[in-house]
């Protein structure tokens, strides 16, 4: 394929900055959509603007692929209401209108699917249905997803791991309770869902070369070698560490739920806590056939 015009929203973040970075190293034109004014390298076009507030057509003119990374990673409602949900309306219907509709690329999440899922995780299995009994964040996700299926567009759901970068990120919440030198950890078993900042900004710029099979495509995209929980800690953690089974949780979990509701701590919620910490395995193989994609960072071991 040749060189693409590619307008990646969030361009400033911690995923947008390493989609920049690979779509240059890849032969791109990049248009770098930031709502705040910022600095990236000699080439790339920088256009400031909400999205929230609306999508202006002109950053779609010319454009091939939109990286759409924008988003709030709070569990704030209001902020995930507006700078997740809002802003990829806004987008999507600039997008549909377009004399030229683009591929869309969305960065979704891993944690899209049902709690109740066991095993191997892969593109195959369901999506969360109970989305009232999760995170704010994993609703707006799954709200993102539905929003580009129903639209007229074209397009990839990357359901994207935990990102971390060599010295940024490197705690996890599927581990369990940290507080200082202290950690409590919920389970042993199973893998941690982890990918490289940079691996994933180069799975967003591979999707946008490539036609999906349907509307909207889901991959997951993950290590090739990920982590166990074990060997996380092991790794990660040099102080007190206290090992406590998530399933002893659960009928705490069950009654703070029942007492206050949604305002009860992540991890004291059951459907949250299921979802974080059972043992699970999470394939890459079909990002990796579908994309041409290789990762080339391992948390634990050499690169690639």
């Amino acid at each position: 394929m040749g060189a693409l015009k590619l307008l990646i929203t969030g361009a400033n973040g911690f995923l947008g900055r390493a989609c920049v970075s690979a779509a240059l190293t890849r032969g791109h034109s990049v248009r770098a959509l930031v709502r705040s004014a910022a600095v990236f390298p000699e080439g790339v076009q920088v256009v400031q603007g909400d999205l929230a507030v609306g999508c202006d057509a002109a950053w779609l003119t010319g454009i091939d692929a939109v990286i759409h990374t924008a988003a709030s990673v709070s569990n704030a409602p209001d902020a995930l209401a507006r700078d997740t949900l809002q802003a990829t309306e806004k987008l999507i219907g600039a997008a549909v209108a377009a004399e030229q509709p683009p591929l869309m690329v969305l960065a979704s999440s891993i944690a899209v699917y049902d709690a109740d899922v066991s095993g191997a995780v892969d593109e195959g299995s369901p999506i969360e249905t109970l989305i009232r009994e999760r995170e704010p964040y994993v609703g707006a996700k799954l709200a993102q997803e539905e929003a580009l299926r129903a639209s007229s567009l074209r397009g990839w759901c990357l359901r994207i791991g935990a990102l971390y970068g060599q010295d940024e990120r490197r705690w996890n919440a599927h581990i369990g309770f940290k507080k200082g030198a202290i950690l409590v950890s919920l389970e042993r078993a199973g893998d941690v869902p982890l990918v490289d900042v940079a691996d994933a900004g180069t799975a967003m710029i591979c999707a946008a070369e490539t036609a999906p099979n349907d509307a909207c495509e889901a991959l997951n995209i993950v290590e090739s070698a990920l982590p166990s929980r074990a060997a996380f800690v092991a790794s990660e953690h040099s102080g007190l560490h206290v090992p406590l089974h998530w399933r002893l949780l659960l009928p705490f979990a069950f009654l703070t739920e029942a007492m206050i509701g949604a305002r009860a701590p992540g991890l004291l919620r059951p459907r949250i806590l299921r979802a974080r910490m059972q043992p699970l395995s999470y394939p890459n193989a079909r990002a990796i056939t579908r994309l041409g994609w290789t990762p080339q960072k391992q948390f634990l071991g050499r690169d690639l």
